[in-house]
């Protein structure tokens, strides 16, 4: 190729042609190529990791490593490569042209410095600092792959070694200018773009241009380093060593104990011949696995979406169940409560119901009779609660024999319809089947739909209506259902409206003790109470024991 004429056709270039082993892992090990600057082999092969980043799909990638491992795995990765290994017959570097091994020797040794670098000073990610440090000669690479003899000539001025003005004379271009075209023609991440081919800006200048500038520096300070001790690519040409050490917080004698730190590099060693031309079957296994990796695809996907639904499903059980046991920790601490409150307040309240009624029937005073009588009246109403909290929180012991589910839903309905007249609300029975039998305490059960029915009345207003009905929801319980027509729960309602004493209408309207008594009765028969959302109405759910016995079988029993 004619002077000067080879810097141009290198900035050309359409991509650098990685070498025959580094296609095989790209086909057959892909994941193993996250972090290429650890220990990997294929360390020394930049022209793979120029092609990873110019393709692989963009993704937030671990902090530790280059490339997300399920990024690797797409298909259009070997595809790709297997089109450019068709479609580019050159942009090969022998790898034992002398500017091969020269920027081979820079890198695997400029890489592990800058990552010990990034370790030291927790400036940056140890990985990308590495990357950079590794592909900073690519100017050097790109014209070698044109013509290695006319790369290798500025390694051999005596007056400047491998200096800029020096390549510029015999390539044209200089290797700065050479990496920095092919860097933004190849469209690489901005934080490699940036870099390449500006390793020889000061600290000022990066600092405005460069926009990841931890890594850049580290990586610039890895391949000034390496420069000096290794022989000059003319990469840092002009840099201030001193400037750099103060700007990574540096002391001379840090520097020297962390270059130190890094074992020889292990000479590379190939299994096929490292041109991937000369080997035919690398472009059919590229196709191969970005065939196969399409085709899996669907299947993967399938089934990964699949594993999700499952995941969905079981999140939102355990979800409901979490929410379940807690309702159900703090009702039984809180019905262990009750009951020590409501032996403690019998006693007391005994004694001043006692003492009142003695009192009054000895009183000639009216008024201190009628004050009497308020103080009757009220110990009274006090012992209503009190024993209403006491059935809550210690229920008598059940007795349950076998009944027929509708029998009881009419028995509730009739017993409510004089409060549902009173309140103008319409109360209806349906949905009942007739086989649908329970096992339970007749008295319980009945008292907790009665409960919750009364609430649903009370919510539902004038003109409302009221809905009773049971289905044998599976083989172990029936599901007896109330509806209203009311405005439903509140989230602050819904979380306490199974506390004792909460009531969602004004302050002494009721005493809410309504659902917690209903929510016992169930628990102790082997059911449940619970509120079921998002169905555009108020719903509760009272689930019973489902009788699968025959009734001759309770008259013995009973």
């Amino acid at each position: 190729m004619p002077g000067k004429a080879v810097g141009r056709a290198a900035a050309a270039l359409p991509w650098l042609c990685p070498n025959t082993d580094g296609l095989i892992r790209l086909a057959e090990a892909p994941a193993g190529l996250a972090r290429p600057f650890s220990v990997d082999p294929v360390a020394a092969d930049v022209a793979l990791v120029l092609f990873l980043l110019r393709f692989v799909p963009p993704s937030a990638p671990p902090a530790e490593s280059l490339f997300c491992s399920s990024a690797l795995c797409a298909a259009a990765l070997p595809s790709t490569a297997a089109a450019h290994l068709q479609a580019v017959p050159g942009a090969w570097v022998d790898p034992e042209c002398e500017v091969a091994k020269r920027c081979r020797t820079f890198a695997r040794a400029a890489a592990p410095f800058a990552r010990r670098l990034a370790e030291h000073t927790r400036r940056a990610c140890g990985e990308r600092a590495a990357a950079l440090a590794a592909l900073a000669p690519l100017g050097w690479l790109a014209v070698a792959a044109v013509d290695p003899g006319t790369a290798r000539e500025p390694l051999y001025d005596a007056e400047a070694p491998a200096a800029a003005a020096t390549q510029v004379a015999i390539w044209g271009l200089d290797q700065g200018a050479v990496a920095r075209r092919l860097a933004n023609r190849w469209r690489l991440p901005e934080w490699v773009a940036s870099a390449l081919g500006n390793f020889n800006l000061p600290v000022a200048a990066a600092r405005a241009l460069v926009p990841d500038l931890g890594s850049f520096l580290l990586a610039q300070f890895a391949a000034l380093e390496t420069e000096r001790r290794l022989g000059s690519l003319g990469l840092t040409e002009g840099v201030g060593r001193a400037e750099l050490l103060a700007e990574l917080k540096l002391t001379e004698a840090a520097a020297e104990t962390l270059w130190s730190a890094g074992a020889p590099a292990e000479a590379l060693s190939h299994t096929l011949d490292p041109n991937p031309h000369k080997v035919p079957l690398v472009v059919n296994l590229l196709k191969m696995a970005g065939e196969s990796r399409r085709r899996n695809g669907a299947a993967l996907v399938a089934r990964l979406e699949d594993r999700l639904d499952d995941l969905h499903r079981a999140v939102a059980r355990v979800g409901g169940e979490a929410d379940t046991r807690a309702r159900d920790a703090k009702l039984r601490a809180l019905a262990e409560l009750a009951a020590g409150a409501g032996h403690e307040i019998n006693n007391p309240l005994a004694v001043i119901s006692g003492h009142a009624q003695r009192l009054y029937r000895t009183e000639p005073d009216p008024d201190r009779g009628e004050a009497l009588q308020s103080v009757i009246r009220q110990t009274q109403r006090i012992t209503g609660i009190v024993r209403d909290l006491m059935q809550f929180a210690r229920p008598s012991q059940p007795h349950p024999l076998r009944f027929a589910a509708a029998d009881l839903l009419g028995q509730v309905r009739d017993e409510l319809a004089p409060f549902a007249t009173e309140k103008n609300v319409r109360i209806e029975l349906t949905g009942t089947p007739a086989e649908a039998f329970v096992r339970a305490d007749r008295a319980q059960i009945k008292h907790a739909l009665a409960a919750v029915a009364r609430n649903g009345i009370e919510a539902a207003g004038g003109g409302g209506w009221v809905r009773l009905s049971c289905t044998e929801s599976d083989d172990e319980f029936v599901a007896f259902v109330v509806e209203d027509s009311g405005p439903g729960l509140t989230g602050s309602a819904l979380e306490h409206a199974f506390d004792p004493f909460y009531c969602g209408r004004s302050a002494g309207r009721g005493r809410g003790l309504g659902l917690p008594t209903a929510w016992q009765f169930a628990k102790q028969n082997g059911g449940d109470v619970r509120y079921e959302p998002g169905t555009g109405l108020t719903r509760f759910v009272v689930t019973v024991p489902r009788s699968v016995t025959l009734e001759f079988l309770d008259r013995q029993s009973a």
